[in-house]
């Protein structure tokens, strides 16, 4: 089990999809809107904020009068760039990746949930007429790992294969109900024996094959696995390994 090592010791694809999954916002580059012709074709950015799906996509709330949804809605071609440098005093040295593919809105429901938990301050405008929730189809990564590390990957190096997330991704809301219900104090181990974190309310607000995300006040931690939990039973009999280790610190 993996905790406060290190980002750039991790593979290449566990990096990519660790930054991608804790980074809960990320730069948004779109081609502006041919209605704009003084501008059309020229790059713009925006902050937006992000959570990823289970095999990794990132997820976003977006308002349709925004410039970078209108600027979609005429091609939805763009990239998100995520930034893991915070802590480094050099940000060179420090991970990051540029995710590119095509965004398109997205009416699973258990995907807008799953954001909300994350973003628990959209659900005030999340049902406002002019917001939709959105999800990027990756075609490819480029990640720059540090100084003499930049690499290219595909999207089958990066995005989970169905069979890897799936059965994880329909027991989230059970996993969750039973471990915020019947092991509070489980949880608040994970977080300040495994994580080294403060706090006393500790709850789970997302599970994926890669690892959970722990909340407690407004922040939030993540516990990442060292492999590809793809099945509920892997799942279960990881979290039971941790609960029985978090108990001989």
């Amino acid at each position: 089990m993996s905790f406060e090592k290190d980002l750039k010791i991790y593979p290449d694809d566990i990096l990519s999809r660790f930054l991608i999954r804790t980074s809960k916002k990320a730069f948004l580059s779109t081609l502006t809107s041919s209605k704009k012709k003084s501008y059309t074709g020229r790059p713009s950015i925006s902050l937006v904020t992000t959570v990823a799906a289970w095999d990794g996509s990132p997820v976003m709330l977006l308002s349709d009068i925004s410039n970078h949804t209108q600027n979609i809605s005429d091609n939805p071609c763009c990239a998100l760039m995520f930034d893991g440098t915070t802590g480094y005093s050099n940000p060179q040295e420090g991970p990051r990746i540029s995710v590119m593919g095509r965004i398109k809105k997205t009416t699973d429901q258990k995907l807008h949930k799953r954001y909300l938990k994350y973003h628990w301050s959209a659900a005030q405008y999340a049902s406002f007429g002019d917001f939709n929730f959105y999800k990027m189809e990756i075609d490819r990564i480029h990640l720059v790992g540090g100084f003499a590390r930049s690499v290219w990957l595909p999207k089958n190096k990066i995005i989970l294969k169905k069979q890897d997330w799936a059965e994880v991704a329909d027991a989230e809301a059970d996993i969750l109900a039973h471990m915020n219900t019947d092991h509070k104090e489980t949880l608040k181990l994970y977080g300040t024996k495994l994580l080294r974190k403060n706090g006393i309310n500790w709850s789970l607000i997302g599970i994926d094959p890669d690892g959970f995300d722990l909340r407690c006040g407004s922040g939030i931690h993540r516990v990442n696995f060292d492999e590809i939990n793809g099945s509920v039973k892997m799942y279960k009999n990881t979290l039971v390994s941790l609960s029985k280790s978090v108990r001989k610190y």
